[in-house]
């Protein structure tokens, strides 16, 4: 009997090893992939990742995580870094590539075709001191004004193009007794993201990507008057009684993905909705009936100074590279391909970065066009709060917060934000 008990042991043990071994190899042969991304976002890289590994034989090991600061930090401390990472902004891509932690992506892309297919501004805002570590993928534009063109049509109104034009026509909507706009900036503990987008389409158009950078690299004073002049005019959509729906605790306690509903209920209570193009899903989801460029329609965010007037403010998933192997060097220029992103257009209606991606991959005629603003944009910038440190990040958050909660209280808001500019840049 004991030998029967050591013989199935040693069985037991031959197989363990055996089973770990094969494990082993299967994640020695395959590339490692930390992300975020999640439904219909994992569905789709799953279906790109399928085509690949069927192609080359590399199976793709993906693994999703909210948390993807914290899990990338202590794997990359412990020496076990992911072969590829994908990164919703970025602020972790610039520490890392400060760190020296980073592939160069100019030593494993076909860089001909990338410089052929992608627009200078993506390919500078992936690159750390003269060397090209992030490759953007899956875009949105931000700052797009939404609008229901029935509404617009049986009030007698028009979409407005300039800052000029969307205050006149806004307030012919007050004084019929509506609210022109709906605004909700709730989101949990990134309560205030929404109105920070607000602000950087003001600040863009009012002072060009030059001063756009020195302010999320820390170079600019709160407390300047450039800056005092965006708020002020957020100001005149969320501290001007009646402006917005719901006033300020209408503002601050609802929800961005529920802020638009206001536009498609019967009768209309707001005109106008300011977000990204990803806010299409949310519309459908909350308004199934809806058709797109029918029911639903958005223009560019308005133009304050002519000279920026074609500047779009953007916000991409970034992946960057901690190994050169050939298995990795293989899947990232797959990434850069019109192909792989012409899943992620067509499974998650986001933008593809490739600019050479058809037009036909996209699912509706708003994405389309939101793509074509994007391929043909003149400046493309990065979600500013989203390039500063974390502590700046958050303090802008809940300054937009308090602002909307508070208008008076701007210059003490600056004041603060100020202050943490000076510790988190350390100037």
């Amino acid at each position: 009997m004991k030998k029967f008990l050591a013989l199935l042991l040693a069985c037991a043990i031959l197989s363990f090893i055996s089973c770990n071994q094969s494990q082993s190899a299967k994640a020695k042969d395959s590339v490692t992939v930390l992300g975020v991304w999640g439904g219909q976002e994992a569905e789709a890289f799953a279906a790109m990742t399928k085509v690949f590994t069927e192609r080359t034989g590399i199976p793709i090991q993906f693994e999703a995580t909210r948390d993807i600061d914290a899990v990338l930090t202590t794997r990359v401390q412990a020496g076990n870094p992911p072969d590829v990472v994908i990164l919703p902004n970025p602020g972790k891509l610039y520490e890392l590539a400060g760190a020296g932690k980073l592939v160069d992506l100019s030593k494993i892309l076909d860089m001909k075709e990338f410089d052929k297919n992608y627009a200078s501004g993506w390919k500078d805002l992936g690159t750390v001191k003269g060397k090209l570590y992030g490759l953007f993928v899956k875009a949105a534009i931000k700052g797009l004004v939404w609008y229901s063109p029935k509404a617009l049509k049986d009030g007698g109104y028009s979409v407005p193009s300039t800052w000029d034009e969307m205050l006149s026509t806004s307030k012919k909507i007050m004084a019929s007794g509506k609210a022109p706009w709906s605004v909700g900036i709730e989101s949990g503990s990134a309560s205030g993201w929404v109105a920070t987008d607000w602000l950087e389409n003001i600040f863009l158009r009012l002072n060009g990507p030059a001063a756009y950078k020195n302010w999320y690299e820390g170079d600019l004073a709160w407390t300047s008057p450039e800056m005092k002049e965006a708020w002020e005019r957020f100001g005149e959509i969320v501290a001007e009684p009646g402006m917005a729906y719901g006033g300020a605790a209408y503002i601050n306690s609802t929800n961005f993905g529920n802020a638009p509903a206001p536009l498609f209920q019967k009768p209309p209570k707001a005109y106008f909705h300011m977000q990204a193009s990803f806010i299409q899903s949310f519309i459908l989801d909350s308004f199934p009936g809806l058709k797109p460029a029918e029911d639903f329609d958005f223009s560019a965010f308005p133009a304050i100074d002519s000279a920026y007037e074609k500047a779009v403010e953007g916000g991409a998933d970034i992946v960057a590279a901690f190994s050169s192997s050939a298995k990795v060097k293989s899947f990232m220029n797959y990434l850069a391909s019109a192909e792989a992103q012409s899943f992620l257009a067509a499974g998650t209606g986001a933008l593809a970065t490739n600019r050479n991606l058809s037009l036909v991959f996209y699912p509706d005629a708003l994405t389309k066009r939101a793509a074509e603003i994007l391929n043909k944009s003149e400046i493309v910038v990065f979600d500013a709060s989203d390039m500063m440190p974390s502590e700046m990040n958050a303090a802008f958050w809940k300054g937009c917060v308090d602002f909307v909660a508070s208008p008076s209280s701007i210059d003490s808001i600056l004041e603060n934000l100020d202050k943490v500019r000076l510790a988190a840049y350390k100037k």
